[in-house]
């Protein structure tokens, strides 16, 4: 699944992107995804531009940096892996 990518938006502040992290780096490595880390406080401007408001965000993105999927807030590692596993019907 080379051709997506996956954005992490996070702060240092937020415990719950803080406990997350380890899991999303584990499904980035099990789906042989690239994972990009953003801290919202030090990049602001990035974070406004993919319209990221809330902590944990993740967006996956297409080879041409097309929004694909966005989880936000509330969401969980299956949801993320179900995502990943529709997809990967087509990207194959």
């Amino acid at each position: 699944m080379n051709n997506i990518k996956a954005l992490y938006f996070k702060n240092n502040m937020c415990g719950v992107c803080t406990a997350f992290l380890p899991k999303m780096e584990r499904v980035a490595r099990d789906y042989d995804i690239p994972l990009e880390i953003i801290d919202v406080t030090e990049k602001p401007e990035f974070a406004a531009q993919n319209m990221v408001f809330t902590v944990p965000t993740i967006i996956f993105v297409d080879s041409e940096g097309k929004e694909m999927k966005r989880f936000a807030r509330n969401f969980s590692e299956y949801e993320i892996r179900d995502f990943l596993d529709r997809i990967k019907e087509f990207t194959i």
